[in-house]
């Protein structure tokens, strides 16, 4: 059996269950469906129950916290014993100021969680690189994705250590931060991605492009297409392991 690409954060709700399956069985694709509120949770649920490559997270996103009560967060929660990662959960100190303490006291609720439920976390981390680390660690975290890794080129080798993940997006090939990323980390700790669907700089990111991605990768790190897509599969695995 051929080697799937992998699609390790997509907003895939935003897409019908029609086109979902084209992505899967026309890119041979597995995807991480991510989450933004308790809406979009239930929904990747359903997704995941109807096509089984999609593999759900739920959570709630940083952009989402100033409206969402605990309510919904203890909801999420309760949808989170029946999945493995929750996801997007995290930080943003960029877009999303005003709600800082409030999206502090969420991250960490869904952070004890994951540590006494031995969940894996799919990470929004803008301007909150080293904070989120350091949580991590502090919860024991042993399971983590940083998305669309554009923070601190030295933090690299730190999240080699601990054994967490990021991904690379389409973005790479016009996103001066995120391509320096690239060059600078291991192949062991990256992931694909496509957080579609979304535009950025004009360009619809889907889960179409990730074979494009894999090989900007393959040409960076000077290796193969087929061994690129294969390293990737593989810290997947280890990923969900």
């Amino acid at each position: 059996m051929a080697t799937p690409y992998v699609d390790a954060h997509a907003h895939i709700y935003g897409f019908s269950l029609e086109v979902i399956a084209n992505f899967v069985n026309n890119y041979n694709l597995v995807i991480i469906g991510v989450a933004e509120d308790l809406e979009s949770s239930l929904r990747i649920l359903e997704i995941s129950n109807k096509i089984p490559k999609v593999i759900p997270a739920i959570g709630i996103h940083p952009w989402n916290i100033q409206k969402a009560d605990e309510k919904s967060l203890e909801k999420v929660l309760e949808l989170a014993h029946i999945v493995k990662i929750l996801g997007e959960i995290g930080l943003d100190k960029r877009f999303a100021k005003e709600s800082i303490e409030k999206q502090r006291k969420f991250l960490e609720k869904f952070l004890v969680f994951a540590s006494e439920n031995n969940l894996r976390v799919n990470l929004h981390t803008l301007d909150a690189w080293n904070e989120i680390l350091d949580l991590l660690i502090k919860y024991q975290i042993e399971k983590a994705i940083f998305h669309w890794y554009s923070g601190p080129l030295p933090l690299l080798k730190e999240l080699e250590a601990q054994g967490y993940f990021i991904t690379i997006n389409p973005a790479v090939k016009f996103q001066r931060k995120h391509r320096m990323v690239l060059e600078k980390a291991p192949i062991e700790i990256i992931l694909t991605e496509s957080d579609g669907p979304y535009n950025y700089r004009g360009v619809s990111l889907t889960p179409e492009l990730i074979p494009e991605v894999v090989k900007e990768i393959a040409d960076v790190k000077e290796i193969s297409e087929q061994e690129a897509k294969e390293i990737i599969y593989k810290n997947f695995q280890k990923f969900l392991s």
